[in-house]
């Protein structure tokens, strides 16, 4: 027995676990992006990161599994299962397929497998990085009022007791005021019908009814004696009614209108638990050899860009190596315009030729027509998917060179039905003349990048004109080009002739530059396009160099709470 324990003591000493490479913990996953091993804490910390958001962080042991295991069908238990049937949605082995599945479509298991993965990918992402951290953030603040609740309650309490006081001294105010008023107003009116009354009754009484001379009655009541009856009828305006009902439903209406703006304000504490840097960092750039200046984009995922060019390209670019993954070819439209983006499903939307609007799947096989532009006198210029409202904003010009020259923006809703049109009886008719680029703030607003006006312009969800940005004051001016909103609501518009990108308030005011080119870190920065991550919190910056390349870069200026990141 003494032998037995021995030689498990001798096996143990010579096992090693597996230790983290950022601390002496055990490993229980693994970054196969950085290549390094994690322990639990660590692999907490390595996903909140927003640099890292990203990376592929698996169990440890899932990669001893060079090959994936191979999984036997359920009806021929000597089949491996190694297709799968789009039309049931049901993984089958070779046998069921060609059986109870040939007329259906089949594809390889794996290659459904890594597509469904990669669609699943940022759901998994939000969950693990945005939704787990605002919960946390969120729990933090609550533990917190937990501590001080009673206190805030007794404080309210006492706040409410003042304030109760305060509303039945106003009421008795009112109450004694109004008494007093309308007892003046009824005395006086009441005094007036004495007088009137006592001077009628004096008229009267010059007539005796009873005098010996018929002729004389007669005459009087033939006369005089109906109208006399007719005013000593009392007056409506002088009769005296006190109706002791109160108005309850008017009285709940307004009391339901006082509000807590200690609470209004706590709310709005927890809303976004992000921070500004003071200074935007360079993640990475890379120059796109296949790209003659990157005058817009739109981003797909973190790894795939639409890119198109000076000469009105639109390709989609693997933002890893550079190298281009597909080519539309029926692209219309000016270099400088953003006509193109990406919607919730990551399916494109572009113009196309002849003014039309288009749809191309995220697998690039199905194109759809949504919008057909049948209106001759306007073209449209740029287009917009909103990712908050999932509508479709359309930036049109008027191609009629007069003096009623102007432009629009048109708001489609997901089934692609105008819903809206901006200017409206709200909106300055010659708000816009040419509208190239547009985008849409958290809070609803429209924001519209014109060149012609040398201006940015911004209306809210209904269509009202809130601002116009034309420069900072002590600048000369600003010829936009591409524009964003980030997660703080800030506006971010290119000015390559400055070479500068601005940040606003999401009031149209003047913040800062917040890319120069000294702060850019790149030589050669004319930036033309923009394009915010709301998942990583990345922007992403489309320039050209000396007009031959594109360059592409992406800029961090918004980082986690730093109060929760001491936390983890």
């Amino acid at each position: 027995m003494s032998n037995n324990i021995k030689d498990a003591k001798r096996i143990c000493d010579q096992v090693s676990m597996k230790h983290c490479s950022l601390c002496p913990g055990t490993t229980e996953y693994y970054c196969h992006d950085c290549e390094a091993d994690l322990c639990r804490p660590c692999k907490e910390m390595h996903v909140d990161i927003l640099n890292i958001k990203y990376h592929n962080v698996t169990v440890y042991k899932g990669t001893c599994n060079k090959f994936p295991i191979r999984e036997m069908c359920t009806k021929h238990p000597d089949q491996v299962i190694e297709l799968y049937c789009k039309t049931c949605d049901f993984p089958v082995c070779f046998h069921c397929g060609i059986r109870k599945h040939r007329q259906h479509k089949l594809e390889e298991i794996r290659a459904v497998h890594e597509n469904k993965l990669m669609h699943c990918k940022n759901i998994y992402i939000n969950i693990r990085c945005e939704t787990l951290y605002n919960s946390q953030f969120l729990l933090n603040h609550i533990k917190s009022d937990l501590t001080t609740c009673h206190i805030k309650i007794d404080k309210l309490k006492s706040a409410m007791l003042s304030i109760s006081e305060r509303l039945n001294d106003f009421m008795d105010n009112v109450q004694s005021e109004k008494s007093l008023k309308y007892k003046t107003f009824l005395v006086r009116r009441l005094l007036m019908q004495k007088i009137k009354l006592v001077r009628k009754i004096a008229r009267i009484r010059k007539y005796d009814l009873s005098t010996k001379r018929p002729v004389q009655v007669l005459r009087f009541i033939k006369t005089t004696y109906h109208k006399i009856k007719k005013e000593l009828e009392l007056s409506q305006e002088c009769r005296i009614s006190l109706n002791p009902k109160i108005n309850m439903d008017g009285l709940i209406k307004l009391l339901s209108e006082i509000k807590s703006g200690k609470q209004h304000r706590a709310g709005k504490r927890n809303e976004i638990p992000l921070t500004l840097m003071p200074s935007p960092v360079l993640q990475k750039s890379r120059s796109l050899t296949d790209v003659q200046g990157c005058f817009h984009m739109s981003r797909v995922t973190p790894h795939r860009m639409w890119v198109s060019d000076v000469f009105n390209t639109l390709i989609l670019i693997d933002t890893a190596t550079g190298c281009t993954l597909y080519n539309v070819g029926d692209l219309e439209g000016h270099e400088e315009l953003g006509n193109h983006s990406v919607n919730n499903e990551r399916e494109l939307i572009y113009k196309g030729n002849h003014c039309k609007i288009h749809k191309l799947s995220d697998d690039m096989k199905t194109k759809t027509l949504l919008i057909d532009n049948t209106d001759p006198a306007w073209t449209p210029l740029c287009v917009y998917c909103s990712p908050f409202s999932g509508d479709l904003l359309v930036g049109m010009h008027n191609k009629t060179y007069s003096y009623t020259r102007r432009g629009k923006v048109m708001r489609y809703d997901k089934a692609y039905k105008n819903t809206q049109i901006i200017p409206n009886n709200n909106t300055p008719f010659y708000l816009y003349i040419y509208p190239r680029y547009i985008t849409e703030n958290i809070n609803g607003d429209v924001v519209v990048s014109d060149r012609v006006c040398r201006a940015v312009l911004g209306t809210s969800r209904e269509g009202i004109h809130r601002f116009s940005y034309a420069g900072p004051q002590s600048g000369s001016g600003i010829w936009p080009r591409g524009i964003c909103t980030d997660a703080l609501s800030h506006i971010l518009v290119c000015d390559p002739d400055s070479r500068a990108v601005h940040m606003l308030n999401q009031d149209g005011e003047f913040l800062k530059f917040l890319l120069t080119v000294q702060l850019s870190g790149i030589d050669d920065f004319f930036p033309y396009s923009l394009n915010y991550d709301l998942y990583n919190h990345c922007l992403w910056v489309g320039s050209r160099s000396n007009w031959a390349v594109g360059q592409l870069s992406v800029y961090r200026h918004i980082n986690k709470h730093p109060a929760i990141l001491d936390q983890n």
